[in-house]
């Protein structure tokens, strides 16, 4: 596996990839109209759109994109792994990779949404909880921070 920059004929199996860890995982902490909103919004245009104002890796297998994560200022957002590889560390060297971007973009620190379903990954990697934010497309999500 390799960690690599977002390409524009990657956005539809990014899309897929969202999609599929909305509904596989995310879907067993949000409701059903969260999950729709989300879903809808990660369109492989949209991911397109996204990378002219974000850095977005690629975590690849081959031509198999396994996870995601993108970087926008010191945020680091969309942070997704297919489900079917779960525990298998991808999500933390996505992480590492995006921090240390983050770091020689001279961020001292990073912030991060996180969905319920994330938050113990995150924990585990050093973050600390800020507070609660509410949206009615989003759902609730925690803020959460790290010092690079």
């Amino acid at each position: 596996m390799r960690i690599r920059k977002f390409k524009k004929e990657d956005a539809r199996k990014v899309s897929n990839l969202i999609r599929k860890c909305l509904v596989e995982v995310n879907s067993k902490d949000y409701e059903k109209k969260v999950i729709n909103f989300l879903y809808n919004l990660n369109t492989p245009s949209h991911i397109i759109s996204r990378s002219k104002e974000r850095i977005i890796l690629v975590a690849v297998d081959k031509k198999t994109i396994l996870g995601t994560v993108s970087l926008n200022g010191n945020i680091i957002q969309s942070v997704f792994v297919n489900p079917k590889f779960h525990g298998r560390k991808i999500g933390t060297q996505l992480m590492d990779k995006i921090e240390n971007v983050a770091k020689k973009n001279g961020c001292n620190f990073v912030k991060l949404p996180s969905s319920f379903t994330a938050f113990e990954f995150y924990k585990k990697l050093g973050y600390i909880k800020i507070k609660m934010l509410h949206s009615d497309e989003y759902g609730d999500t925690i803020e959460m921070k790290k010092r690079l």
